[in-house]
């Protein structure tokens, strides 16, 4: 079956995450610092707050900017800020701002304008980036997050909203990604294809399924693809 569409998942896939949301944590407290006069006081329990609210509603698992908002919101009330929701938005959009400033693997992008030319390609992620907010955007037809199909992988939800934009069938789409478990076992068990990107890493979790190809390196993927054509 020929390839028509590639889909990628994207934090530790096109760029490494630990370092942009380490990056984006800073900023955040940074602006509540210099804005609310005691905050390190009031984001004294924001663990047990953020526990507390995972128990009340365990989807905000997979909502992750509104669980980090509800938190900040959460911890501002508790310490008497009467305008809490305004301040934790607009701390929000200082961190995600910061969550997008990512430098992407070597080659990345270059992959990614070589593949557009050629197919389809649309991020399933379950993170709070959003390529609209990235140089790669113009790469992209289409982008869904956990948060906008109501659950995360392994779950197929991702998976049939790119079925349902694209109008394929789901062995016309190869799947990328760096988890075994999430991504590669998650797209095998939907019926697409999936290559395991590595990316640099030294420890693997080990997923119930293989991919149908092992790449070292997101730059590595034009020239694999063609196994597929």
């Amino acid at each position: 079956m020929t390839v028509r569409v590639i889909a990628f998942d994207l934090d530790d896939t096109l760029w490494p995450v630990k370092p942009v949301i380490t990056g984006a944590e800073k900023a955040l407290n940074r602006w509540l610092g210099g804005s609310i006069r005691d905050w390190p006081a009031a984001a004294r329990n924001m663990g047990a707050i953020r526990d507390q609210l995972l128990i009340r509603d365990p989807t905000l698992s997979y909502q992750l900017t509104e669980l980090r908002c509800k938190c900040i919101t959460e911890a501002l009330d508790r310490h008497g800020k009467s305008n809490a929701r305004q301040i934790a938005e607009e701390a929000m959009e200082v961190f995600l701002h910061a969550r997008h400033d990512v430098e992407y693997f070597d080659g990345a992008e270059e992959c990614l304008a070589d593949l557009s030319t050629r197919f389809v390609l649309g991020a399933l992620s379950n993170g709070n980036a959003d390529v609209r907010r990235l140089t790669i955007a113009s790469h992209f037809s289409f982008s869904f997050s956990a948060e906008d199909v109501g659950a995360p992988k392994p779950a197929p939800n991702l998976f049939e909203a790119a079925l349902a934009e694209t109008r394929v069938s789901a062995s016309e789409v190869v799947y990328v990604g760096d988890d075994p478990v999430l991504d590669i076992d998650a797209a095998n068990r939907f019926g697409m294809r999936s290559i395991h990107v590595i990316n640099g890493k030294t420890s693997q979790k080990v997923g119930d399924t293989e991919p149908d190809l092992v790449i070292e390196h997101i730059r590595d993927l034009p020239h694999a693809i063609t196994e597929f054509c």
